[in-house]
């Protein structure tokens, strides 16, 4: 699980390595969405519009997903 609790999708800072990985507690409703996103960046080289808020870089960046309800400590706010 990562930190903010969102999946991490893309490019890794290793050149021709990728991550799907992280999800928290509902990965396994949004794997059908996120395979077929997954793919079209391996085919591409390029993050598809809907994974692109999900890059390992955003934790670098500061822009973590901010969700209500997710992540280490669900009721805290």
């Amino acid at each position: 699980m990562s930190y903010d609790g969102a999946p991490i999708i893309g490019e890794t800072p290793v050149k021709n390595l990728y991550l799907n990985g992280g999800w928290c507690y509902g990965g396994f409703k949004a794997t059908p969405a996120s395979g077929w996103t997954y793919a079209h960046t391996l085919a591409t080289g390029t993050p598809h519009a809907l994974n692109a808020p999900f890059a390992l870089d955003r934790f670098e960046r500061g822009a973590t997903i901010d969700e209500t309800g997710s992540g280490p400590m669900p009721n805290s706010r």
